[in-house]
């Protein structure tokens, strides 16, 4: 079997870039405007286009399902390489200090980089005491889940990836929650590989099995290994859309593609009482189904056309980590001159959001693109590895 052209599979870099917009326009639409529960109240207040705008806007408010999609495509890109050689017959030798150290090198130096992006900002929201800080915005939500944490010991938590497990995310960049996930993802992949040589089927089944377990409430007390190890079947069914992709999973493929109902489901699914853990996975399994049926359909134009905003793709890890604390600093500054009140117009969402897109392209070739390895571009001819992104 060939190696995937760099061409047939370009769309996921598009994709994968509109994914992060999404999520960017998400925060904005949270941090730049009156709010969903002021909407309810004031709705007669607003014209017919207005309303639905602000209906229309309301599909930005998934960005932690979302989250599920990046794991998707990571673990399908993470396991492409070694999936297609085994489907060869090949031994598809493994180095884990190699792989290591371009995961540290492709993940760390934008990641260390908005430590101090966020400090900066932070800094700036607490120098001039905006509401954003002082928690007395008009929206509750936010007064509640933004917090400024800059403690030594949080700085180093998390860059050692021990957020939301041991130390509290640093500063009010509460996306990058993700990242230790993603981070210890990678270093359970030799693992899962090590069982994947033997069987994809079984490794599959096997982590379908510790994550009953985790769902029916078990934990080993270990809170870092229990939060990453119930999660990690959401990321392993990309590795298995790679194995079906290169033939090394004899099955139906067209079976598959009914998950992708799940993802119009989404906002049912959100506000269901399903177990949290439970509703990830879900979540998790539609994006799979998704990605098989565009693996499938991927040389048809409609699938190729994403592949046009592959330089979206490329800055979009930079866009996901530095998002956030731009927002904030722009919600703070927006207050100030508003007294305090909250606008009804998207006006603003938007400009942030343009904004936020400029800056991160920018950024990405001085804090990411230097440290991406010409040679895992080059013969693999595949989208690189890009972390998962957003809350």
């Amino acid at each position: 079997m060939k190696l995937p052209v760099k061409k047939s599979l370009s769309f996921l870099d598009g994709l994968r870039g509109l994914a992060a917009l999404y999520v960017a326009t998400g925060h904005a639409r949270w941090l730049l405007w009156e709010g969903g529960d002021n909407f309810k109240q004031l709705s007669h207040t607003y014209s017919t286009p207005e309303k639905m705008l602000a209906i229309g806007m309301s599909v930005f408010k998934y960005g932690h399902e979302m989250v599920l999609f990046f794991f998707v495509l990571s673990g399908f890109v993470i396991h492409l390489r070694y999936s297609l050689q085994l489907s060869k017959g090949e031994q598809a030798p493994f180095s884990f200090g190699s792989y290591f150290f371009k995961r540290l090198k492709r993940i760390m130096p934008p990641y260390l980089f908005v430590f101090a992006l966020t400090f900066i900002c932070d800094s700036i929201v607490a120098h001039n005491q905006y509401s954003i800080y002082t928690h007395t915005t008009p929206l509750p939500l936010v007064n509640q889940n933004i917090v400024f944490v800059h403690s030594w010991s949080s700085l180093i938590g998390n860059i050692f990836f021990l957020q939301d497990a041991y130390v509290p995310v640093f500063g009010s960049n509460g996306s990058i929650w993700s990242l230790k996930y993603e981070w210890y993802f990678y270093m359970l992949y030799p693992v899962l590989l090590f069982f994947n040589r033997k069987s994809p089927w079984f490794t599959l089944i096997g982590l379908g099995g510790i994550f009953l377990i985790y769902l029916m409430g078990f934990h080993t007390g270990f809170v870092l290994f229990d939060q990453v190890v119930a999660c990690l079947l959401s990321w392993w069914v990309g590795g298995f859309a790679a194995d079906i992709y290169n033939g090394r999973v004899q099955i139906k493929r067209y079976f598959l593609y009914p998950l992708a109902v799940i993802i119009p489901l989404i906002p049912l699914i959100h506000t269901s009482g399903i177990n949290n853990l439970l509703k990830d996975q879900i979540v998790a399994f539609g994006f799979t189904g998704l990605l098989v049926l565009l693996l499938d359909y991927r040389d048809k134009g409609i699938v190729q056309s994403f592949g046009k905003l592959k330089w979206l793709g490329d800055c979009s890890y930079t866009l996901y980590l530095i998002h956030a604390p731009l927002l904030i600093l722009a919600n703070g500054i927006l207050l100030k001159e508003t007294n305090n009140v909250m606008p009804r117009s998207f006006v603003y969402v938007w400009l942030a959001v343009i904004g936020v897109v400029i800056i991160a392209y920018g950024l990405h070739f001085i804090v990411e693109k230097p440290f991406v390895s010409a040679a895992k571009r080059v013969p693999l001819k595949q989208p690189d590895v890009m972390p998962a992104m957003v809350k």
